[in-house]
């Protein structure tokens, strides 16, 4: 717990409400609370996350989000560097992709990234001299020219014996400097022919001349390095003559900064000098905590501290540390993410290929009305679903993979359910080995539960709090989620190549001589047979989709599952090239998720390839999303998520976690609410115009205040759009128009009005 901490939550004037986000839009939800680079420059402090950078805008008193979202071409930043001369902020991935952001306008360089480099290929630290920025790279150093945005020169400090990894680059009386993994090497700056290594001389007064040196500064007409050792760093100043400058034992110094008036060296605390080497002002502790910094910027008389454990932090002079931060969950990582009625739940755990513990600390972020709540408990670990309460969205339950089943009430965690104090078992007794992974709720509130490696692999928790152990005991290794169907029937997923058990318990829970059971593979209509099933969902209309190794398929009489072998159909997507053949839909694709917006239509996450939206029978694919034509932060998806009451679609990435303004919600009942949104419409808004809050198959028409029809559409579930267009593909006029909607009988109607300005 953090007793006594200012934390300063700023948003940027143009976050916006949930229901004024515009159909298309992405937002990432990364976590803002854990910094490794910070650079500052007059106006604007730059705090990287490792995933993306926040930006302190210290006039404004704001502060704003950089990622795949707005502009980076990428995740996983490396190393970032700001020249305020040029007003540009240079960053590094740790694909050696490369990042100049110059107001509102990203240059990409990506060479390094594509030229065949042997060996490692990593960039270090970014240093900027003038119109360069030097790169110190596991191969070299890299000069960009940042009014060019261009590569200008590679240069090769080193003895000539294979690449040698620069860590950090300084400068100094004319000359520069590479501290690298075998030395510390000079030469002067001027010199042409620094792609030769002949050119750079190592210095010999260190004490170890050939050692690892992963950081360097020049401050006051002396050079001070730091050698990287087992028990601690060994800080070296270079001037007339050599000396040990500064030795802590189990101090790792992470960072060496220039300041104006000297020098920072940060290493979990934070050290600094004035140009003398004098040590002018230590931080060891920011009153509600120990830091765990990893590098420090001074601005405008603010030191800002880029810390691993407490996120970006803030002192200004005689005043109070305080934590800058953005709302976002408690971790990038994401195993699973579930939402339900504007309550999305994050789980962060994880297992391995083949089902054992990561032993990932218990990290479960909660978002709801635009803010978020957080989980974090060292001692459970694994996280892997959440299922909310059918009658309390403030309650609901974690399954873990270890430590048993969680209780949250109210943002609280109320209750842990182990062997202890449960029939849950544990596989290895008196161990943290209660495993679980599916949970999901019937329609009388009874939490099913499957269990792996123990008898009685069915459990059930009643909502007066006793217990249920069914008697079936599942034959296989593993056993993973679990969807209950319309109808009653229990889905269950036997990972690792064992199909699927399907559980028909005839709606009495606690009666077991009435029970249906089977275990069983998937056959294809196709006579196929597919062993691998990741994922189970069920549609609006009744049908079961199931994710394989080899693309979707579906059960269209789902209840008739123990009359007879059922079979299950692959979608085939005709050639249209004469040949008579066909493919299937996604047929080399492993599908790791499935979710069903409120228009019946199929969002897939797959292990590789991205998301996929299909339409509502699954033959045509309406939207494909990847890292190279969308925000998407890795082409890995292992779970996707539809808010059905704001369209939102969550995707849990192995980079992080991001949504995107699905253009459909859950049908409603009745008209309720409607409302077009943005409205009225500016004449610099170029996007959709959104009708909410309808019911499923809404009949649209649109007309000007004259009656003359200008569109018709159908909505998708209780959402419909329009972009704007007239049937002639010209934006409207001026004007106000009438929106009439009519259910799909024709028994219930609403209008409402829309200013369109043009």
């Amino acid at each position: 717990m953090r007793n006594n901490l200012i934390i300063v939550c700023l948003l940027a004037v143009f976050l916006k409400s949930p229901a004024q986000t515009p159909v298309g839009s992405w937002s990432d939800h990364l976590n803002y609370s854990s910094f490794r680079h910070v650079v500052a420059g007059n106006r604007q402090i730059f705090a990287s996350t490792g995933s993306s950078i926040m930006i302190y805008d210290q006039e404004k008193i704001q502060l704003r989000r950089l990622s795949t979202i707005n502009g980076l071409s990428e995740t996983g930043i490396s190393a970032i560097a700001w020249s305020e001369d040029h007003h540009a902020l240079v960053v590094a991935f740790s694909t050696t992709n490369i990042d100049i952001i110059k107001g509102n306008t990203v240059y990409n360089i990506p060479d390094i990234e594509r030229k065949q480099i042997a060996g490692r290929k990593e960039i270090n630290k970014i240093r900027i001299r003038g119109q360069y920025a030097y790169l110190a790279c596991s191969f070299g150093i890299v000069i960009i020219d940042i009014i060019r945005t261009e590569i200008f020169d590679t240069w090769k400090p080193g003895t000539g014996s294979g690449n040698c990894e620069v860590l950090d680059v300084a400068f100094g009386n004319g000359e520069i400097f590479a501290a690298t993994d075998i030395g510390v090497f000079s030469a002067d700056i001027s010199n042409p022919g620094l792609a030769y290594y002949a050119n750079w001389s190592r210095i010999s007064t260190l004490p170890s001349p050939a050692a690892r040196y992963s950081a360097s500064i020049f401050s006051g007409n002396k050079l001070y390095v730091n050698q990287a050792g087992t028990e601690g760093d060994s800080v070296f100043s270079i001037g007339t003559q050599t000396e040990l400058f500064l030795y802590d034992q189990g101090v790792f110094n992470t960072s060496f900064d220039s300041t104006d008036e000297g020098f920072i060296i940060t290493g979990g605390n934070i050290r600094i000098f004035n140009n003398n080497g004098t040590l002018v002002r230590s931080i060891d502790s920011y009153g509600f905590g120990t830091p765990n910094a990893l590098q420090t910027a001074i601005s405008n008389n603010g030191i800002y501290i880029a810390d691993f454990s407490w996120g970006l932090i803030e002192k200004k002079n005689s005043g109070d540390y305080r934590i800058l931060t953005l709302p976002g969950p408690v971790s990038n990582d994401a195993i699973n993410v579930c939402s339900h009625n504007g309550k999305t739940i994050i789980c962060s755990g994880g297992i391995d290929a083949s089902w054992n513990n990561l032993w990932n600390p218990m990290r479960v972020s909660v978002s709801e009305n635009n803010s978020w709540s957080h989980f974090s408990i060292d001692s459970i670990s694994d996280p892997l679903r959440s299922a909310v309460d059918n009658t309390d969205s403030d309650h609901f339950f974690l399954s873990t993979w270890g430590g048993g089943l969680l209780e949250i009430r109210n943002n609280t965690i109320v209750k842990q359910y182990t062997e202890k104090n449960s029939p849950l078992q544990t596989i290895i007794p008196d161990k943290p080995y209660v495993r679980i992974c599916g949970l999901a709720m019937d329609k009388g509130n009874n939490l099913w539960i499957t269990q792996t490696e123990v008898p009685g692999s069915i459990k059930i928790l009643k909502p007066d709090g006793s217990w249920i152990v069914n008697p079936v005991t599942i034959n296989s290794p593993t056993i993973g989620d679990i969807i209950i169907s319309r109808s009653g029937k229990k889905w269950i997923v036997l990972p690792r190549g064992n199909g699927f058990f399907v559980l028909d318990d005839n709606s009495t829970p606690d009666y077991f001589d009435d029970d249906l059971y089977k275990k069983m593979l998937v056959y294809t209509s196709d006579n196929e047979v597919i062993q691998f099933v990741y994922c189970i969902a069920e549609d609006l209309d009744g049908n079961i989709w199931v994710g394989t190794d080899q693309g979707p398929v579906i059960y269209y009489n789902p209840d008739r599952i123990f009359e007879s072998d059922i079979k299950a159909y692959r979608i085939k997507i005709p050639r249209d090239d004469g040949s008579g053949l066909a493919d299937y839909m996604l047929g080399t694709e492993t599908i790791t998720s499935i979710a069903v917006d409120g228009s019946n239509r199929k969002w897939l996450g797959t292990a590789g390839s991205g998301a996929y939206l299909l339409s509502a029978d699954g033959t045509s694919q309406i939207l494909s999303f990847n890292e190279d034509n969308s925000p998407l932060f890795s082409n890995s998806v292992p779970s996707v998520a539809v808010d059905n009451k704001t369209g939102d679609v969550w995707f849990a990435t192995t980079k992080g976690i991001l949504s995107y303004r699905g253009n459909a919600i859950e049908g409603l009942s009745q008209f309720t609410n409607v409302y077009a949104f943005p409205n009225p419409v500016r004449e610099d808004y170029n996007g959709i115009v959104t009708i909410t809050g309808l019911m499923r198959d809404t009949q649209i028409r649109i007309t000007d205040i004259s009656g003359n029809l200008v569109y018709k559409t159908v909505s998708d579930g209780g959402q419909a759009s329009w972009d704007l267009m007239t049937y002639k593909g010209r934006r409207v006029a001026t004007g106000v128009y009438m929106v009439f909607c009519t259910n799909s009988d024709g028994s219930q109607s609403c209008v409402i009005k829309l200013l369109v300005i043009s």
